[in-house]
């Protein structure tokens, strides 16, 4: 079938207003877990410190002569400082005052879109660098600062693979992890870290995965069941997820 002769269609018409819908769809991934269960603090310096002291191995020999003295006293052993440095980090955008006053779809003004935007990507460069292998720096006059990553600052409670080397500091993570050879994410390194973790006077509250290893870790068998009662009439849930890990520790 034809159309009539002369027909005015939409693909010859002119001054057609444009469909554009009036928001502006975000299609990258925001969530910070780590960053967003940290605790929030005020620095008054570039430095800072804090410090760390543990008890002294536990005695099974520890018995006394009822009534004696004490001729000799046990060492006293410091407290340890451990410390990293503050580093700024930023985002910048420009706006001619001509552009942030047209109408534009999605957004009123937009110098507020892009300090809105610029705003999300500087929190995913925080917790990007805090989950990296980054050593602390620093900084002089012509080298900025460098806050030291949560992962150069682990050196024991830890399996690792073949070739792997943790790094070695003593008061600020000036040093980073050689990686070993890869390999699958198995409950057993998981058990064997928690074992660890606990042994060495650890509260162990939350288990932070990747994408990937999350999908594993939903498979192991520590995992709380997978199953719940429904008690109203409606369609069931499959659940497909783990959020709890019932582990010894």
């Amino acid at each position: 079938m034809t159309i009539a002769t002369n027909t005015y269609t939409s693909f010859t018409a002119k001054g057609i207003r444009e469909e554009l819908a009036d928001v502006i769809y975000n299609i990258s991934p925001t969530d910070t877990p780590f960053m967003t269960k940290a605790s929030r603090g005020k620095l008054t310096n570039t430095f800072f410190e804090w410090q760390t002291d543990a008890l002294a191995t536990a005695s099974t020999s520890n018995a006394q002569l009822e009534g004696d003295d004490i001729t000799a006293y046990d060492a006293v052993t410091p407290t340890v400082r451990l410390g990293n440095y503050a580093q700024i980090a930023r985002k910048t955008a420009v706006v001619s005052d001509t552009q942030d006053v047209l109408d534009t779809a999605g957004r009123k003004s937009e110098l507020a879109y892009q300090i809105s935007k610029k705003s999300a990507e500087l929190k995913r460069d925080v917790a990007a660098s805090l989950m990296d292998n980054i050593a602390t720096v620093a900084g002089n006059t012509t080298t900025a600062r460098v806050t030291g990553s949560l992962l150069a600052f682990i050196k024991s409670n830890i399996d690792k693979g073949v070739g792997g080397v943790a790094p070695v500091y003593t008061t600020t993570p000036s040093d980073v992890w050689t990686n070993g050879t890869q390999r699958a994410f198995t409950e057993t390194i998981l058990k064997n870290v928690m074992q660890q973790c606990y042994t060495n006077g650890a509260t162990i509250t939350d288990l932070l995965v990747g994408a990937s290893n999350k999908q594993t870790a939903s498979g192991f068998a520590g995992i709380a069941s997978l199953r719940m009662n429904q008690n109203i009439v409606k369609q069931a849930s499959v659940i497909g997820a783990a959020d709890v890990y019932l582990s010894d520790f």
